[in-house]
């Protein structure tokens, strides 16, 4: 990998890494933020899928799909077919409108939240 792709997914990692600071510190204000925690779990996955996939050479795909950046990862290490992304596309897009409105329980969050840091380390081993 080349210094110019290298700090291209450390930037990648980064800004996963402030979603995942966001969606930590959305669990701890009062009242609660879930609905926005989740959506930060989602997109440091999002991010975090698209660092491995640049740092194996392969373009940037303009989506927030994570279930298709999933395949995408698997198809090059089957080990990312381990993360169980559970309903996490969901918070992809529609949860930041208000006639969709998912009302996730501290638990899911909290799922969410372990889904994306096991996906961080998976990324970080393999990248």
């Amino acid at each position: 990998m080349t210094k110019d792709i290298r700090d291209f997914v450390n930037q990648w990692l980064e800004k996963a890494e402030h979603d995942l600071a966001a969606a930590n510190a959305l669990m701890e204000v009062r009242p609660l933020i879930l609905d926005t925690a989740c959506f930060h779990c989602q997109q440091a996955v999002e991010k975090l899928f698209k660092a491995f996939l640049i740092s194996k050479g392969t373009e940037i795909i303009l989506t927030h799909d994570v279930v298709l950046l999933q395949k995408k990862c698997v198809d090059l290490d089957n080990d990312f077919a381990s993360i169980d992304l559970k309903d996490l596309n969901d918070f992809a897009v529609d949860v930041r409108y208000p006639a969709d409105v998912l009302m996730p329980s501290m638990t899911e969050t909290k799922e969410y939240f372990e889904i994306a840091g096991k996906l961080k380390e998976l990324v970080i081993e393999k990248i």
